[in-house]
């Protein structure tokens, strides 16, 4: 009986063996690739604060002022987070930069949905540890939108307190709490579509 393996021609052309080999890497390389490509495409985007007056409406930056501030705030100094959502309209974080907004547990930071609507009031601590994020969006969608993630820091050396807020109907609110290390991203679940 001949064995398997002498079944096979021999390829005898420097050739034909590159291109062989070249076939037997591509069936490697290629997945790598595209698992490659998928996971960094399903990344959500670094969100950045940005001048409110180059992004937002100015009837809503009014509105934004009028409601969380008692004047001395300049529309110029404010500076927001833009989020994106799944069909439900954009969502404006601000950031008033004024200390008349800060006290001792931290500052005032609303959110507001695309078409006026306060969604959250949030008063949290701009002063985190390097490297943490403040305020990002999460890839757990609720109703049209994704859910946020509030960092801040706690009494615990090298800890921080992640909290998830989602939206639920009339607002965001908070569903979940995590202790977790100082550069250590927590994930509730994966991408949730409720």
């Amino acid at each position: 009986m001949q064995s398997i393996i002498n079944r096979f021609p021999t390829i005898k052309s420097y050739i034909h063996q590159a291109i062989l080999a070249i076939g037997c890497m591509a069936l490697f390389v290629v997945p790598a690739l595209l698992v490659k490509t998928t996971s960094s495409i399903n990344r959500l985007p670094v969100l950045t604060w940005t001048d409110a007056q180059n992004i937002v409406p100015a009837s809503l930056i009014k509105r934004a002022l009028r409601e969380n501030s008692t004047g001395d705030v300049e529309a110029e100094s404010i500076k927001v987070l833009q989020v994106l959502s799944q069909g439900a309209g954009k969502l404006y974080i601000f950031d008033f930069q004024s200390p008349q907004l800060c006290g001792a547990g931290g500052c005032v930071y609303p959110v507001y949905q695309q078409s006026g609507k306060l969604l959250l009031s949030l008063i949290a601590n701009p002063n985190l540890p390097k490297g943490e994020v403040l305020i990002r969006p999460d890839d757990t969608v609720r109703n049209g939108f994704l859910c946020l993630v509030i960092t801040q820091t706690i009494s615990i050396e090298g800890m921080v307190s992640r909290s998830q807020y989602c939206y639920q109907g009339a607002g965001f609110l908070k569903l979940n709490e995590a202790l977790t290390k100082v550069g250590e991203n927590f994930v509730w679940g994966v991408g949730q579509n409720n």
